[in-house]
C-alpha cells in the first residue's frame, strides 16, 4: 500500500489535486483531508497556526495517522490532503516502518504572491488572514533535505499538476525512505548506580517506561488487542492503563488537576476498566501517542515541582481515600509509578512471548 501526503501552504491547490489523483485509479484509494479532522473538534477548537494549538495539532496528527493506517491495513492506497509540514512526518514514518506501507511526500509550493492571491481570495476557506498565510508559506520555504519533494505550482492548472505528480509517483519519485525501526531496547538507559534519590527514582521510572515501549514495538493493532487466555489482559490495554496511571497520579492526585483526555470524560461508574476495554478500538499509533503524551505531561509537572522546592517530601494536592492517611509524598508517588510499571512489564513479557516468541529482560 502507498500513502501519499499531499501538502503545502494554503492556496497551493492540494484539495483539487488530491481529488484528481484519487479519481479513476486502478487500485482502491481513499482521499483524506486533515481539515475534516480539525472540523470534527466541536468544542475547544484552536486555529492550528496559533500559539496554544500544539497539543490539539498533535492529537489531530495522531488521529490522522490512525485513520491512514486503518485504511492501508484494509488494502487501500491513501492520499492525504492537508498542511503536513516536515515536523509532522515522524509519526507517519514510524507507522510506515511498523506496518510496511510506502510513504510519499509531495509539497505543492506556489510563490508567495500566488499563494496570497489564491488563499485570501477564496470565499469558502477558513484561513484568509494574510499574515497567517505568509507564516504558513514560510514554513515550507526551506525544506532542507526534502527540497526535492517540492513542486512550484505558480503557473500550473490543477489538472497539469495532478498529471505531473501522478507520473512522478508512478516512477517512484517523492518516496521517503522507510526507516529501519530500532528496538526501543537500544534506547533504554540503565538507572544511575550512584546518584541522589530523586535522580535514581526518575531513572528507574524512565527505564520501565522504555521497557514497556520495547515490549510493544512493531506489533499490529490485532496483536495489541489479542489476549492470552484465560486472562483478558492485552498489551494495548496495558499501554492505555499505564497512560491513565501516569495522568491519574501526577496530574490528578499530585497537582490536583483533571487527568488528560480522554480519561477526563470517562464514566468510570459505568465501566471501571474502560481503558482496558476501549484499547481494542485504538491503533498502535494512537496508543503509543497517548502514553507519550501522558509521560510528557508527567515529566513537565515533575520538573515544575522539583524546581519549586520541597524535594521528595513535597505532598500531593489530593489526599488518600483511606481514612487518616492524608496526602501522598512525591517520593511515595514515584515509587508507586515504578511499582505499577514493573508489575505490568512482567505481564507484558508473557503476553509478547505468547504472541510472537519475542522475549528478553
Amino acid at each position: 500500500m502507498t500513502v501519499t501526503l499531499l501538502t503545502g501552504p494554503p492556496g497551493a491547490g492540494k484539495t483539487t489535486v488530491a481529488a484528481l489523483l484519487t479519481a479513476d485509479v486502478a487500485t482502491p484509494t481513499v482521499n483524506l483531508t486533515s481539515d475534516t479532522f480539525y472540523r470534527s473538534i466541536a468544542t475547544g477548537f484552536v486555529p492550528p497556526y496559533l500559539t496554544g494549538s500544539q497539543r490539539q495539532n498533535d492529537t489531530v496528527a495522531a488521529a490522522l495517522v490512525g485513520a491512514v493506517s486503518a485504511y492501508a491495513r484494509g488494502g487501500y492506497d491513501v492520499v492525504v490532503d492537508g498542511v503536513v509540514g516536515p515536523w509532522f512526518l515522524p509519526p507517519f514514518r514510524d507507522a510506515a516502518a511498523r506496518e510496511g506501507w510506502d510513504l510519499a511526500y509531495v509539497v505543492l509550493r506556489p510563490g508567495l504572491e500566488t499563494t496570497l492571491a489564491r488563499a485570501t481570495g477564496r470565499t469558502d476557506a477558513e484561513l484568509r488572514d494574510p499574515d497567517a498565510v505568509r507564516g504558513m508559506h514560510a514554513a515550507f520555504a526551506d525544506l532542507g533535505d526534502l527540497e526535492t519533494h517540492a513542486r512550484d505550482t505558480s503557473d500550473e492548472e490543477p489538472s497539469a499538476t495532478a498529471a505531473a505528480v501522478r507520473s512522478a509517483l508512478d516512477a517512484g519519485a517523492y518516496r521517503l525512505a522507510r526507516p529501519a525501526r530500532p528496538s526501543p531496547e537500544d534506547h533504554r538507559v540503565d538507572p544511575p548506580v550512584r546518584a541522589d534519590e530523586t535522580t535514581t527514582l526518575r531513572g528507574f521510572l524512565d527505564y520501565h517506561r522504555d521497557t514497556l515501549r520495547w515490549k510493544v514495538a512493531g506489533l499490529t493493532a490485532e496483536q495489541l488487542r489479542t489476549p492470552h487466555p484465560p486472562s483478558s489482559l492485552t498489551l494495548g490495554g496495558l499501554l492505555k492503563h499505564l497512560a491513565l496511571v501516569e495522568s491519574s497520579w501526577i496530574a490528578e492526585v499530585f497537582d490536583g488537576d483533571a487527568p488528560l483526555a480522554p480519561f477526563d470524560t470517562v464514566d468510570w461508574d459505568a465501566d471501571g476498566d474502560w481503558e482496558f476495554h476501549s484499547a481494542a478500538d485504538d491503533s498502535p499509533a494512537e496508543l503509543l501517542a497517548l502514553l507519550d503524551a501522558a509521560v510528557a505531561d508527567s515529566d513537565r509537572r515533575l520538573e515544575a515541582a522539583i524546581a519549586a522546592g520541597g524535594g521528595l517530601e513535597r505532598t500531593s494536592a489530593r489526599e488518600s481515600r483511606r481514612a487518616g492517611e492524608g496526602a501522598f509524598s512525591l517520593r511515595w508517588i514515584l515509587v508507586h509509578l515504578i511499582e505499577e510499571y514493573a508489575r505490568h512489564n512482567g505481564h507484558a513479557d508473557l503476553l509478547r512471548e505468547a504472541l510472537d516468541g519475542a522475549s528478553g529482560e
